[in-house]
């Protein structure tokens, strides 16, 4: 909305310097986002609250800075109408019109608005038209109290306020041709034809024109919801719906149509018998009871009957003189509620009635705090922080997964959000098919979205389109992460839902070296990864085969995936995405890794450090080589030399692998503890070759062999 200083100094006292205004309107919650100057002076474009409809206006505005400056508002001319026999019948046969009137105005000359008003539309950016059509948005912008003209010599028969029926047109305004009507919208009609939407806009058959000689002023109040959907339904926005879809003053039906009246009488427009009116609306006199000590508690500032009396006065409330009496006679009658509360009766508590332009948005005692504090002014307000307490101490799995991000975000990975719904198609992609362990969903009924059906129960879909996308926009170095949960039908019909971190990795496991040349990333690099997670959080997280039990399973390369393992429970896994998996999301030339991982585990507390002291002797090495035929996995064998080991035997690491045609030839380190030299070879060469012995025995039909 845009209104001009020197028209708004018409309504109130206002500070000279421009910018000081401009301050001031801020300040009380009317945002001037741009100031321009014009032929009428300054000019402001303010934004204004979507829940106060008595702000677009300049009275509303005019209002709204008094209650801070208490300089009075003063209010234009306006002709006193006498309510009577109506200029032509009316009838309202809709409860969404509380008022409605008509005034008939006839030209007696030809002339024009005088140049205040025509200051007012020149300020708001609106062109002249026609006396009666400058009048009535002249009158709506001052008091914001819309009205109509139609042209009364094209009205036919009655004006009956009521709704569409099915197959309805009206001719709107600004349009060639009629537009059928939404059934059920709010609607002005004479007996042959669609007048305006009531609210909205007015029709080309009925509009006033400059030859028109004779017209029926439309003055009332809507319902807000119907105008907001007429309005909408009709994709039509006008100064008139935006007034009265956030609520309009009934008591202004009469006023605001007396001042169209006042402005049109210098143009050569007079009054023709009295003004017509339909409808039952009265005001409600809403009164709520403030209690000024709460007030006060809630503001930190002090407030008195006096005070609170004279600042809600300046918005146009009314407060009870002579509270606790209630004293009918004078118009006051308590709230039932606060009646009943004798220990409210005390001069601490004023009854405040709210004014009709304000029953929209006033219907507590803490709007009314609002208006004080706007009043007073929040910079008058004393200023400092809420108390606050410490909170709880952060959980060990919250002080893991922190930990564990630290790790993610070091290894260049950067966190994603994924939606947690995913469509059938993400399935068909990897190849699941019925039975396998991920088709079963918990599903959506009737989901306008079919791919959105689905709670995800995994987070490989998403993850890998996640790669695809960015491959198709030529990024191919891509690493993420995202916390994520996944839901899981159970037997009985309900859900199992589960936290999960998932992770993958496309491109280079680290950035590239001087050469231009960077190690891919692989299941190792994600092993890797794991592995520092478990470093960090002193958590025995151990890499172990895959599980046939792992859902994914599958889905990832099946010589190149891994269990993730604490405690020997399977807690996640990791592994290279299955080719039948990138074909499905059309991947060509990548081999994303992937990581899962149940965030259950990061519950677990992790074994403090303890310092133990090196021996004073070296440890004696001892290496071992084995074959190994594809299915005998190198950590399965490392597991069984330590097991079948004495205690002495302090580890075992994999510290060599070469591939044969045969096999894998995998070299295995055992180192063996010293204490004060008294270990001899012999004794160490005679467990070592034990432990040969153990392998072959257990592993020798498997196809393992010692190689020399």
């Amino acid at each position: 909305m845009k209104i001009g200083k020197n028209i708004l100094k018409r309504f109130t006292d206002l500070p000279e310097a421009t910018q000081d205004l401009r301050y001031l309107l801020d300040d009380v919650g009317v945002e001037v986002k741009r100031t321009e100057t014009s032929d009428v002076g300054d000019v402001f474009t303010v934004e204004l609250l979507a829940n106060r409809g008595d702000h677009y206006c300049y009275a509303g505005i005019a209002r709204e800075l008094n209650g801070r400056t208490n300089a009075g508002v003063r209010l234009p001319q306006s002709t006193l109408l006498s309510l009577g026999t109506s200029p032509v019948p009316l009838s309202i046969q809709s409860d969404k019109c509380s008022l409605y009137s008509i005034t008939e105005l006839v030209r007696t000359a030809d002339g024009d608005l005088d140049a205040q008003a025509k200051a007012v539309l020149t300020a708001a950016g609106l062109n002249s038209v026609t006396p009666p059509v400058d009048a009535t948005n002249v009158a709506n912008a001052e008091l914001g109290q819309p009205t109509h003209a139609f042209d009364a010599d094209t009205i036919v028969g009655s004006i009956t306020v009521r709704e569409s029926i099915a197959g309805e047109t009206a001719w709107l305004l600004f349009t060639e041709e009629p537009t059928e009507l939404p059934e059920g919208t709010l609607i002005i009609a004479d007996d042959a034809k669609v007048l305006a939407v009531a609210g909205v806009i007015g029709c080309e058959e009925s509009k006033s024109t400059a030859s028109t000689t004779r017209i029926y002023l439309e003055s009332a109040a809507f319902d807000p919801i119907a105008v907001r959907k007429g309005a909408r339904s009709l994709s039509v926005h006008t100064d008139s719906s935006a007034r009265f879809e956030r609520g309009s003053d009934a008591s202004l039906v009469l006023t605001g149509a007396g001042r169209v009246a006042q402005l049109m009488a210098s143009a050569g427009w007079d009054v023709r018998g009295t003004t017509g009116q339909v409808g039952d609306w009265s005001d409600e006199r809403r009164t709520i009871a403030l209690d000024i000590p709460h007030a006060a508690a809630f503001l930190e500032y002090p407030l008195t009957p006096d005070t609170v009396r004279d600042r809600l006065g300046r918005y146009a409330f009314a407060v009870s003189p002579n509270y606790p009496e209630w004293a009918a006679e004078d118009g006051w009658i308590a709230p039932q509620s606060t009646q009943e509360r004798s220990s409210d009766r005390n001069r601490n508590t004023l009854l405040v009635r709210v004014p009709p332009h304000r029953v929209w948005d006033v219907e507590f005692a803490a709007d009314l705090y609002e208006d004080l504090a706007k009043s007073i002014g929040y910079n008058e307000m004393p200023e400092h922080l809420p108390p606050i307490d410490l909170g709880g101490v952060p959980t060990e799995r919250q002080q893991n997964m922190e930990r564990v991000e630290e790790v993610l975000l070091a290894g260049g990975f950067f966190e994603v959000f994924t939606d947690g719904f995913h469509g059938r198609e993400l399935a068909e992609k990897a190849g699941v098919e019925e039975g396998h362990p991920l088709a079963a969903h918990v599903e959506t009924e009737n989901a306008m979205d079919r791919g959105y059906s689905l709670l995800k129960n995994n987070g490989l879909y998403q993850a890998v389109e996640a790669i695809g996308v960015n491959l198709r926009m030529r990024t191919d170095q891509v690493k993420a992460y995202e916390w994520t949960r996944t839901f899981h039908p159970t037997t009985d019909g309900g859900c199992d839902e589960r936290h999960i971190l998932w992770a993958i990795c496309s491109g280079n496991a680290s950035t590239p070296s001087w050469d231009g040349k960077g190690r891919p990333a692989d299941a190792f690099f994600m092993k890797g990864l794991v592995a520092n997670m478990a470093e960090t959080l002193r958590l025995p997280l151990t890499i172990e085969h895959a599980s046939e039990d792992e859902p994914l399973a599958s889905l990832l390369h099946p010589h190149r995936q891994a269990s993730i393992r604490l405690n020997g429970r399977v807690v996640g896994c990791l592994g290279e995405v299955h080719p039948t998996v990138l074909r499905g999301h059309k991947i060509k030339r990548a081999r994303p890794v992937y990581m899962e991982l149940c965030t259950d585990a990061l519950a677990v507390s992790g074994a403090r450090p303890t310092y133990v002291e090196p021996s004073a002797n070296h440890p004696i090495l001892r290496s071992l080589a084995f074959l190994l035929p594809t299915g005998v996995y190198a950590d399965e064998l490392a597991e069984h030399l330590r097991t079948t080991s004495p205690t002495w035997l302090d580890s075992v690491d994999i510290v060599d692998e070469f591939v044969l045609d045969r096999g894998r030839a995998v070299t295995f380190a055992l180192s063996y503890s010293s204490d004060e030299g008294a270990r001899s070879a012999d004794e160490v060469n005679a467990v070592t070759e034990g432990l040969i012995g153990t392998v072959a025995a257990k592993y020798g039909d498997r196809g393992v062999e010692l190689r020399a």
